[in-house]
């Protein structure tokens, strides 16, 4: 109280009339910042994981297996360190964040708590960094494994809790239903694998537990979660028709019975019963099927809904390929084509149309580096998949000679990928309100909140108060503001608007 006595008397009514909770006429813009800001932190983990010890390390595996044509020139830690960073360095970051963002505010709820995420980030990041350390410089530290194991098991149950506001099964929609599956065949995953972990007497997980980890983290965690995110945000961005919700019920319980039998050690009816669940899925979501109506391609490459498709074609090959993972390079070449022929393109695909408008409403700085990373890692994979098994099986030797191309043609994708995010993450919030909008009537703190800088041109332009106030009440509008330290709001209002006008958004200069 003795701080505020110090300001002007309308500083004090404002602050007063925020402890009465007198409402404001716009939403507070702190809590969306806020919540965006830990998404952004999210995605820059998952970037990292991306692009370090993801795919530069597969790059250089691949190199040295291609040079020597067997899979044993290269460690099995080497490996598995890779894989672990792979998929949930980088898509398992990606997934968590966009959950703690979208699936409470989905349903009207919010995540239950911020500074929660921030940890989940902490220890998501130096469990998964540090496993990939472990297994890179093969050390044997049985007490870290134990530890990195535990805490990916706590980020799923906190991910569980934060996400799960107003969540009930029996009245929730097709998409919530399959996240929280998703949920569910996360943290199976990663118990799987803190059993397989306990006990390790050299740095390297069985292998049949570690593909069986593997397998659940692909089709009980990623699948279901990609697919509830797609019924929710595909048909919508796509201009699909509406999803059917009869074969997706039906595709989940084939899912389910898929995965089972996988846990049951049979693998080749499970396999079948995927492909099931697959077309289930793709005749579901009606994505082979004409558009009817105009996607929405606002600042992104207008051909994303057909790398969406493309996606939807690699998870396919991938479900059929596992039909026959037992052949020489076939399993790989069936992970691969899930990992980065479904996964990565569509979130090449989708990221950059809805991950930007999450991020504080910002606008994706290249659609041609868009396009150019969703072409080269389809090109890729292309050629990785087919390479595999052609040379893993000793049918066509030339085949050694394709893998390293695909593999930095990917690399190259997944650069570009980083660089384009990097760069929009970089980029000053654009403003999407034109100079018509800037008034009198709105508030201070809306201002500075939304748009950090305007503090500093509010300041500059008479808002004396402003300038050694540190907490702004929420209800003191400009006019109530310059009227206190007898600033004029004509000066005010043509610096606002000024830089309202250099801040607009390049898609309403197109307008």
């Amino acid at each position: 109280m003795a701080v505020t006595a110090s300001l002007p008397l309308a500083w004090q009514e404002a602050f007063r009339r925020d402890a009465a909770g007198a409402a404001t006429a716009v939403a507070d813009p702190l809590p969306e910042r806020r919540v965006a800001r830990l998404l952004a932190a999210w995605i820059a983990v998952g970037l990292f994981f991306l692009v370090f010890p993801g795919t530069v390390l597969g790059v250089w595996n691949l190199i040295g297996i291609s040079s020597r044509q067997t899979a044993a020139a290269v460690a099995l830690s080497f490996l598995q360190a890779h894989g672990h960073a792979q998929l949930f360095g980088w898509v398992g970051s990606f997934i968590i964040g966009i959950c703690l963002y979208t699936a409470p505010k989905f349903r009207g709820a919010k995540t239950r708590s911020l500074a929660l995420g921030w940890l989940m980030l902490a220890l998501w990041a130096g469990a998964v960094g540090g496993r990939w350390v472990l297994a890179f410089y093969q050390v044997n530290a049985p007490s870290v494994w134990r530890a990195t194991a535990l805490a990916e098991i706590a980020v799923a149950i906190l991910l569980v809790w934060q996400t799960s506001a107003k969540f009930r099964w029996r009245s929730a929609a097709l998409w919530d239903r399959l996240i929280i599956s998703g949920f569910l065949g996360l943290a199976v995953a990663l118990g799987i694998q803190a059993a397989a972990v306990w006990n390790l007497a050299e740095p390297v997980v069985p292998v049949a537990i570690n593909s069986l980890t593997i397998h659940l983290a692909l089709w009980a965690f990623c699948f279901p979660l990609v697919w509830g995110f797609s019924v929710k945000i595909v048909p919508p961005l796509a201009g699909l028709a509406a999803t059917r919700v009869a074969p997706a019920l039906a595709g989940l319980v084939v899912l389910l019975a898929a995965v089972l039998l996988a846990v049951a050690d049979l693998a080749r009816e499970g396999a079948l019963l995927t492909v099931i669940a697959v077309a289930l899925t793709c005749r579901s979501l009606r994505i082979f099927e004409p558009a009817e109506r105009r996607p929405k391609v606002l600042g992104v490459d207008r051909r994303y809904p057909v790398f969406v498709r493309f996606a939807f074609a690699w998870l396919v090959a991938s479900a059929m390929l596992g039909a026959w993972s037992h052949l020489p390079g076939v399993l790989g070449a069936s992970r691969h084509a899930f990992t980065v022929g479904f996964m990565a393109t569509m979130i090449f695909a989708i990221g950059p149309r809805i991950l930007p408008a999450f991020l504080n409403s910002r606008e994706l700085w290249s659609a041609r580096l868009m396009l150019a990373s969703l072409v080269l890692i389809t090109a890729g994979c292309a050629l990785r998949i087919t390479a595999e098994p052609l040379a893993y099986g000793a049918i066509m030797p030339a085949a050694w000679r394709v893998l390293p191309i695909s593999a930095v043609t990917e690399l190259a994708a997944v650069v570009l990928f980083a660089i384009n995010m990097i760069a929009t993450l970089a980029t000053p919030i654009p403003a999407w309100i034109g100079s018509r909008q800037v008034t009198d009537r709105l508030t201070v703190y809306w201002y500075v909140t939304a748009y950090p800088t305007t503090r500093r041109i509010l300041a500059a332009n008479g808002l004396t108060t402003l300038a050694r106030s540190g907490s702004v009440p929420k209800s003191l509008t400009l006019r109530e503001a310059a009227a206190a330290d007898g600033a004029s709001i004509e000066r005010l209002l043509a610096a606002l608007r000024q830089f309202f006008i250099r801040r607009r958004a390049r898609a309403l200069r197109a307008l």
